[in-house]
């Protein structure tokens, strides 16, 4: 298990991060979402050992993560940084052969993974040459070539077509039922969450929610969203959230239908009323919101 606590990182008065905390364990897929500049990234970075923190310790199986050998460790950057001019072979050779110094059991790890891939042919093509999804998966299979314990994915799917996608979440997950321990970062919440076990979403630095993806959207299940066909009433309480101009999210406190469709109609002509079902697009939307108003 991969354990972060009190982790914080600061730029001379900018906070990256301020004390943020949390877990990842074996078999399971940690998300770390939120958007661009949350943090995500620096997070990846101080845990790989590529920055520093001012504060707060990390632990991979009870140990302090510098003492974990670098070849524990399977790291796709969100940045591509492949060498152009070299073949795909010459490119997995020399990488793989950084963690991985059987060069002929190298050699056969490359091939079956450029079948996985659908991409044998590309094998003495260079990077150059290849589609921005391919050069994603070459990318890829050099971080997974020395079959690490730990495996850190930024932004995974970049570049990638639908079915590439789903071929690319696939592998993930074929690696969650090794055992291995995966945080998957992105910004994609969507994806996010479907495919992990467990979130950490960040905003500015801190954390906004965290816990197992069943909890966080589970959480809220007993609230309705109420679609509207007329609004004759825009004084909307507080207490109702807003979907869209015609759809609001209505706070059920175990109230009888007859008691929710009484108290919603005195705001306008009900279309529909259906449970509401939290995303994590919405818990995000609505902690922003939130937090503005706390500021204003």
């Amino acid at each position: 298990m991969l354990v972060i606590s009190e982790l914080s990182k600061q730029y001379g008065t900018f906070k990256a991060l301020d004390s943020i905390s949390f877990s990842a364990e074996s078999g399971k897929i940690c998300g770390i979402v939120g958007p661009n500049g949350a943090g995500k990234t620096t997070t990846i970075r101080i845990i790989l050992g590529i920055l520093g923190a001012n504060s707060g310790t990390i632990t991979y199986n009870g140990n302090p993560i510098s003492d974990i050998p670098r070849s524990a460790f399977g790291y796709l950057p969100e940045e591509r940084g492949l060498y152009k001019q070299s073949t795909v072979q010459e490119t997995l050779l020399y990488l793989g052969a950084l963690k991985y110094p059987d060069k002929q059991k190298l050699k056969q790890q490359i091939d079956q993974w450029l079948e996985r891939f659908l991409i044998p042919e590309y094998k003495h093509k260079k990077i150059e040459e290849l589609s921005k999804g391919n050069q994603q998966k070459i990318q890829f299979i050099a971080s997974v070539l020395h079959d690490p314990e730990l495996l850190i994915i930024d932004e995974p799917l970049s570049g990638l077509d639908p079915l590439n996608q789903e071929l690319f979440k696939d592998i993930v997950k074929e690696f969650r039922t090794q055992g291995k321990t995966i945080i998957f970062c992105t910004h994609q919440l969507g994806i996010a969450e479907v495919l992990c076990d467990s979130v950490i979403m960040l905003n500015k630095g801190k954390v906004a929610m965290s816990g197992s993806m069943d909890e966080l959207l589970r959480s809220g299940t007993s609230d309705m969203i109420i679609e509207y066909s007329t609004l004759f009433n825009q004084e909307i309480p507080n207490s109702y959230r807003k979907v869209s101009d015609m759809q609001w999210i209505f706070p059920n406190e175990h109230e009888s239908m007859q008691e929710i469709v009484s108290k919603a109609s005195e705001f306008g002509e009900i279309l529909s009323i259906n449970p509401y079902r939290p995303t994590l697009l919405g818990m995000f939307r609505q902690h922003i919101e939130e937090a503005e108003e706390t500021l204003s």
